[in-house]
């Protein structure tokens, strides 16, 4: 009976922590554009380009994810013009509104192209799992919709 008991707990253990686990930890050493080309199209998302410093992929968004030459970060960002007379001012106060607010991700205002990047870093120095890879990606993707609603009068976006 207690050799029964035993078993019997051993089976359960086993089976909540095998529920319980991750995904396998990926190196850093291992990321490669194509190895995050694999991951989204895994995740059944478009990848619409591979280079050799970045990869490009559509979900939601078309977003560009950039591999740090280090290996310390994967950069994923978004980039988007702004509406055509938006005024500097006006442009400022949204984006330190965003970036006060919205406390995921940054924007940057590239005043000569009229444009802003949104971005954040998703550090793998440590290791990561690809499906906390992409629940990142996805979680920035609601972000940037989060920091889009902070224009409240559309007035840059």
């Amino acid at each position: 009976m207690k050799n029964l008991k035993l078993l019997l707990f051993l089976v359960l253990l086993s089976i909540s922590a095998k529920s319980f686990s991750q995904d396998q930890l990926s190196s850093p050493d291992d990321v490669t554009p194509q190895y995050l080309e694999n991951i989204f199209k895994n995740a059944y998302i478009d990848v619409l380009e591979v280079k050799d410093t970045f990869v490009k992929i559509k979900d939601n968004r078309t977003i560009y994810l950039d591999i740090d030459s280090q290996k310390r970060f994967i950069s994923i960002s978004i980039l988007y013009t702004l509406k055509e007379g938006a005024k500097k001012d006006e442009i400022l106060e949204v984006f330190n509104t965003i970036n006060k607010d919205v406390l995921m991700i940054k924007c940057h205002y590239n005043e000569s192209a009229h444009s802003v990047s949104f971005y954040y870093y998703f550090w793998i120095d440590n290791g990561f799992s690809d499906k906390t890879f992409v629940s990142a990606v996805k979680l920035f993707q609601t972000g940037v919709t989060l920091a889009i609603s902070k224009d409240s009068n559309n007035t840059i976006f």
